[in-house]
């Protein structure tokens, strides 16, 4: 199958392991391997041994909120997706203004099966212009993805 995603290696972020755990089963249905944080310092600690093609995180989280890990993560390795999982989504700065949000992109609870595979689909395109930018710096071509973009459930 041409549009066959490779494996990626996920890491999910939230304080709720209901949440945590279906994205886990859904991923890992999908052929990805996924690892889960609880909280940011966890995910933080876990990214300094080991690279994720895609980091999901939530936003509302008591110890260290998404938005304030998405800014550490970027810190640390500009290049990492970072998809934003909330039910805010509305609320927050639209992705492309990276100053007051460092995600990629949103996507929004609640979500269905179908969301999460278009979001890891795109992650991987990201990734994958991320790479084509990096290795071939005078292509100049401006980016394929609309940043602003929200994956959404569809109703």
């Amino acid at each position: 199958m041409s549009d066959a995603i490779p494996c990626q290696h996920i890491l999910v972020v939230d304080d709720e392991p209901p949440v945590r755990d279906a994205l886990k089963m859904v991923l890992t249905f999908e052929g990805h391997t996924v690892e889960l944080a609880g909280d940011g310092p966890e995910a933080l600690q876990m990214m300094s041994g080991q690279k994720f093609d895609i980091v999901f995180t939530d936003l509302k989280m008591p110890e260290m909120p998404g938005h304030e890990l998405a800014r550490c993560i970027k810190n640390k390795y500009p290049s990492q997706v970072v998809i934003m999982v909330t039910a805010y989504a509305g609320f927050l700065s639209p992705p492309q203004e990276k100053k007051t949000n460092p995600v990629d992109f949103f996507l929004e609870k609640p979500f269905e099966l179908k969301t999460i595979v278009s979001a890891v689909r795109r992650a991987h395109e990201i990734n994958k212009a991320n790479r084509k930018r990096l290795y071939s710096p005078c292509l100049g071509q401006a980016h394929p993805l609309d940043p602003n973009q929200r994956l959404t459930p569809a109703h």
